[in-house]
């Protein structure tokens, strides 16, 4: 399954949600998330090049479940594949011992609705702030065109090019931590930032 998204910056949370709240969407509770992202031993950069396995492990509330994702063609377009997991201190323990590294915890608030066949959801990112993002899963849709239908439902929203973002959390943390934080269109060119 492809995990085919696009995400941008919020300037105005009070106007897209109240865009989202005329289209029928209603928002969940709000959840609390951790994310702890690991990669290879010998990744050097971030983003990581298409094909490089990354592993998550996700504390959701009371669910804990562990994600492989791999880039296909951009940053935001993914092979996914999950399961829930019971103990994520034994599963950290056996991804380092299978040759990862933890590179970044990201902490959020989210909350998120259903559009059509698709995923939206508010995030409120610790160190970065509000985002909004939109997600369809598909086993072998266009991922270019998908992407372009997704960013136009967040235009719609009151989402300006501007704040469109090609990156996940993870790497937009990494970037900030490393003073090289690019947001908005700068950001598309792929600079990698070496990872000591």
């Amino acid at each position: 399954m492809k995990e085919i998204e696009v995400k941008a910056k919020i300037k105005n949370k009070a106007l897209v949600l109240g865009n989202l709240k005329k289209l029928g969407c209603k928002m969940s509770q709000q959840i609390f998330q951790k994310d702890d992202i690991f990669v290879p031993q010998d990744v050097r950069e971030v983003p990581t090049e298409i094909g490089v396995p990354v592993l998550r492990i996700r504390k959701n509330g009371t669910k804990n479940v562990l994600t492989l994702k791999m880039r296909l063609s951009n940053g935001l377009d993914k092979l996914e594949k999950e399961t829930e997991i019971s103990d994520p201190k034994a599963m950290e323990g056996i991804i380092l011992a299978l040759g990862f590294k933890k590179i970044s915890t990201v902490f959020k608030a989210r909350i998120k609705s259903k559009y059509k066949n698709w995923e939206v959801c508010i995030d409120e990112v610790e160190g970065l702030g509000p985002f909004i993002e939109v997600e369809e899963l598909s086993e072998d849709g266009d991922s270019e065109k998908i992407q372009k239908n997704l960013f136009a439902f967040l235009k719609g929203l009151g989402v300006r090019d501007q704040d469109r973002e090609h990156h996940g959390y993870d790497v937009l943390l990494y970037f900030k931590s490393k003073k090289k934080f690019k947001s908005g269109k700068k950001q598309a060119k792929g600079r990698a930032i070496k990872i000591k």
